[in-house]
């Protein structure tokens, strides 16, 4: 009789615990729908930052932010864009950060080098994406409110893998031995410390990986090119063609790989300018030690270094990657009479920078690899409208205004690693 009656009282007492615990349930489904959706987000965020490292690293886009602190403006559109397309179903993207280190920039690299192992370049990119939350919650109901956001990020770095010909092409006129904003001593003097500084980071390869014969050049210009005749005499050598006393430029261009005529004297400040061309070595030591004693005079015409450059490249060119490298600050010499920089700009409107790259492209290695070329300009204090003609010469992306001489020696070692990253 007692126990019938405390079972009497004791119904309903389930439906009402279940009645209290719907909230609860209901709170930790939410919970696990909305979490899964998160970690699956965050999961989806990482794989796309871990792409847009990548490319961010294989576009090598100069980075100099663009106010924001987060980036330059075109490694922001490449990873935006790339973490959109994986995220589609985010309501927004919040944020997209973009980090440019250099080996001096991290601990990692500066141990590495320190023990002669090769240095790299590092690309860190993080995003944050917002989500509507399908169970936000309630005071009564546990959830995420009514929206949530997710981050991730990823790091890709930069090697040298392939074997590479760099060919500088060096500014030997009477303005390189000015002094500048970006260092203590003349921009010329700093070239030579810098091409020092790039040939032994290119030793080491050389020396960690066996058959990786990593070489360099150099050509030097001012308003003529110059290099050794057949009986080793330094000669001057004038690359434009002319015709009744005219620059044939059509011939110029039709003739631009041809090796031409050598006289002795220029009878102008050039005359006493010293420079020769330096053809493909490994012999570092001895390539930086002919170099310095080097002299610059006279004005600029950078047209004669880029003509010169494509005789060198297309004749003596043995590795996969082949880079050719100008070093200058800027303007060419208008004597009021005649103007380089329009020389310039007529030569390459008819294909002298695009010929070399086509002729390096048709090349192949002694291994039958097909070669990749590339130009680039590296300049001091160099503004894009100072020389109008180098701009369209090696396309916008592909010039380096460099603040100073570590600047100067980053951008020429980003050139030389490869062209994609790897994850780190």
């Amino acid at each position: 009789m007692m126990n019938r009656l405390m079972m009497k009282r004791q119904q309903g007492h389930a439906a009402i615990l279940f009645a209290l615990c719907i909230p609860v349930l209901f709170g930790v489904f939410a919970l696990a729908t909305d979490g899964a959706r998160a970690l699956q987000a965050k999961a989806r965020l990482e794989d796309a930052a871990e792409v847009a490292s990548l490319v961010v690293a294989a576009k090598n886009d100069d980075n100099q932010d663009d106010g924001s602190g987060s980036g330059s403006a075109v490694n922001i559109k490449i990873a935006s864009d790339y973490i959109n397309h994986y995220m589609g179903d985010a309501q927004a993207l919040v944020s997209v950060d973009i980090d440019k280190l250099t080996c001096d920039e991290i601990p990692d690299c500066l141990a590495a080098v320190a023990k002669d192992k090769p240095r790299y370049f590092e690309y860190r990119v993080k995003g944050q994406s917002r989500y509507q939350a399908w169970f936000p919650g309630n005071d009564p109901i546990v959830g995420f409110g009514e929206k949530f956001d997710v981050m991730g990020a990823a790091v890709a770095r930069k090697y040298q893998s392939k074997a590479v010909d760099v060919l500088f092409v060096v500014d030997f006129s009477g303005s390189m031995n000015d002094h500048w904003s970006g260092g203590r001593k003349t921009k010329l003097k700093d070239v030579f410390d810098i091409l020092e500084m790039v040939t032994d980071e290119l030793d080491k390869f050389n020396q960690m990986k066996v058959g990786f014969h990593n070489r360099v050049a150099i050509t030097g210009f001012n308003r003529y090119t110059r290099n050794k005749n057949n009986d080793g005499k330094n000669c001057f050598r004038e690359q434009k063609i002319f015709r009744n006393n005219e620059v044939n430029f059509n011939k110029t261009i039709e003739k631009q790989f041809d090796l031409k005529g050598c006289f002795n004297s220029v009878k102008e400040p050039d005359d006493e300018a010293t420079f020769s061309d330096l053809y493909y070595s490994e012999d570092f030591d001895t390539f930086n030690r002919k170099v310095k004693k080097y002299h610059a005079i006279g004005g600029t015409a950078s047209y004669q270094g880029i003509l010169r450059a494509g005789q060198i490249v297309t004749k003596l060119a043995k590795n996969p990657r082949q880079l050719v490298i100008i070093l200058s600050d800027g303007q060419d010499y208008n004597s009021g009479r005649i103007d380089h920089g329009e020389y310039t700009q007529k030569l390459v409107s008819r294909g002298m920078c695009r010929n070399i790259l086509d002729e390096i492209g048709k090349m192949k290695t002694a291994e039958g690899e097909t070669m990749q070329g590339r130009l680039a300009v590296v300049g001091f204090d160099y503004k894009l409208s100072d020389n109008q003609g180098l701009k369209e010469c090696v396309g916008e992306e592909n010039i380096f205004k460099a603040q100073n001489r570590q600047d100067i020696l980053n951008k020429i070692l980003e050139l030389i690693t490869e062209e994609i990253g790897h994850l780190a």
